[in-house]
């Protein structure tokens, strides 16, 4: 294969696969040379972490996926970029989406389940942030949308299961989420 076939082979396989080792070992050359053809293409490595992310980074592309199908309109930052620090953008508003699945916490004294999100690294970036809810059985329970005027002096929010939060307060359907970026950015 002359070099011109060996880039077409790595866009092809990087396509499917979103891994640069993969692509280096189907193409049979090193993953750093896989690296340096699709730059000079002009391809986003961006890889998978829905594939080949820890848990935590498979249960975040729910969500990500969620507010996608849920708000088609909006730019997601993921597909262009590893790990963007903000995950969508519709105009020039910033909008990161958090998930988190249920946590069971047993103590000597209560259970408590709560739904835990970090939002410490995107507070002073993130106009919007919508948190979804999941379920043990990954299914969305509830999805909430908070200004970042609202949770700038918080590093995590907690929302109990029990519902008997001010973060309820902020609860929306999913459905809803559409019309109100459209209008926010009108």
């Amino acid at each position: 294969m002359n070099k011109k076939e060996i880039i077409d082979k790595c866009i092809e396989s990087y396509s499917r696969l979103k891994n640069l080792k993969l692509v280096g070992l189907e193409v049979g050359i090193p993953w750093q040379t896989v690296y340096v053809y699709l730059k000079q293409a002009g391809i986003s490595v961006t890889g998978d972490k829905s594939r080949y992310g820890s848990a935590t980074d498979r249960v975040a592309v729910i969500g990500e996926q969620r507010f996608r199908q849920a708000v088609p309109f909006a730019t997601d930052n993921n597909g262009l970029k590893f790990q963007a620090s903000i995950d969508f953008n519709i105009k020039n508003l910033t909008i990161d989406v958090k998930t988190s699945k249920l946590q069971h916490k047993n103590n000597c004294k209560k259970s408590s389940e709560r739904w835990a999100y970090c939002i410490n690294k995107q507070k002073d970036i993130a106009d919007m942030f919508v948190f979804y809810a999941l379920n043990d059985e990954m299914e969305t329970e509830h999805v909430f949308l908070m200004p970042n005027e609202l949770v700038t002096n918080n590093s995590t929010i907690s929302i109990p299961k029990s519902g008997k939060s001010k973060w309820f307060d902020y609860k929306i359907d999913e459905h809803e989420l559409a019309d109100f970026f459209r209008q926010l950015v009108a």
